[in-house]
């Protein structure tokens, strides 16, 4: 015990699941210190005024002399410089002490990322001052996270979407028997309603307002719908240039959300076709097991259950699952060598 903490006194490694929308960060010995949306905001010489939270409340509401970025998109690096800076920031907010030597940091990516979109990872956060970089497919962490045992030689199946991507993968001895990943999540929901809103009242929302709406009267059902009431929503009138207010009910987010919903599901769908008989009935068996933040939609678990036609497990911290698997790997990291991508 003593001389944990002072390995800890002197090198901590850290794991980050560097999402679309958030960033967690968990730090060896001490679990998950911080989740954060994954948001920053710089001056007019491109000097950090905020990261996070209070980056976030910028969003469509920016002032003059600000910008506010979301360096990442779909999962990939959009702005290396950005991301570098929002990761040296948040590493700061979670450390309550600087270690001695630098420590190293497991990443981690959606699994279909380039070459090139890998390599702008490793130099942001190099740049950030970490030197060891191990790069964790999202899919690979996120069963870890779950409790899967990747070891095992009995497949398993995991869904996990989050803000940018969708990652599918059925997993056996810490391998993918077959994996996908398509760049919808939660983000295409916000803005699908932004979309909608325009189309439909000739409102304009700003993402904050979309993202409150999805989670306030969104749903991946109608039986879930009929659960909740109408509500007004503000914005601004394109037609007058003037703030506005309108009536909007769960129906009208649901016949926006339906076709972003409906993709995700062929996307699982064909992966499970996709699986030879035998394997087909191994994962029937034990069933999908679906994490990532988004999965948190009104009745999402259950629409995948009709739609694919197997039972569906949503994991119990959807939000920190990938994390938790990569902070898993960390602690048993000669273990786990085989499941790095770099």
């Amino acid at each position: 015990m003593a001389l944990g903490l002072i390995k800890n006194l002197i090198k901590q490694d850290v794991a980050i699941d560097l999402g679309t929308a958030n960033s967690l960060i968990y730090l060896q010995g001490e679990g998950i210190v911080l989740n954060e949306p994954t948001v920053i905001a710089g001056n007019s010489l491109g000097e950090p005024v905020a990261v996070g939270r209070k980056a976030k409340a910028y969003l469509g509401k920016t002032p003059p002399g600000m910008i506010v970025k979301r360096p990442m998109k779909s999962g990939a690096v959009e702005d290396v410089d950005a991301v570098s800076i929002y990761l040296r920031q948040i590493v700061e907010m979670a450390r309550k002490r600087r270690p001695v030597f630098s420590s190293k940091v497991i990443i981690c990516i959606p699994s279909k990322l380039t070459q090139v979109e890998k390599r702008a990872v490793l130099d942001a956060a190099r740049d950030a001052g970490f030197k060891k970089v191990f790069l964790l497919e999202e899919a690979m962490a996120a069963a870890i996270g779950a409790g899967i045992d990747v070891s095992s030689k009995i497949p398993s199946m995991v869904v996990d979407v989050g803000g940018g991507t969708t990652e599918v993968a059925v997993i056996a001895q810490m391998a993918y028997l077959i994996s996908e990943s398509r760049r919808i999540g939660g983000d295409d929901l916000d803005q699908a309603l932004c979309s909608y809103m325009l189309k439909r009242h000739g409102l304009r929302i700003g993402p904050n307002t979309a993202e409150r709406l999805k989670w306030d009267m969104g749903s991946a059902r109608s039986e879930e719908a009929e659960a909740l009431s109408p509500c007004r929503v503000g914005g601004q009138n394109m037609a007058q240039q003037i703030p506005a207010v309108v009536d909007i009910t769960p129906f009208d987010i649901l016949e926006c959300f339906t076709p972003l919903v409906k993709e995700i599901g062929f996307i699982i769908k064909d992966v499970f076709d996709n699986l030879e008989p035998a394997v087909q009935d191994q994962v029937s068996s034990n069933g999908i097991y679906l994490t990532g933040g988004s999965s948190l939609l009104r009745g999402f678990d259950e629409y995948l259950r009709e739609f694919v036609g197997i039972k569906v497990n949503r994991v119990e911290s959807p939000l920190e699952t990938v994390v938790l698997g990569a902070g898993e790997v960390l602690s048993a990291f000669g273990a786990y060598r085989a499941v790095f991508t770099n």
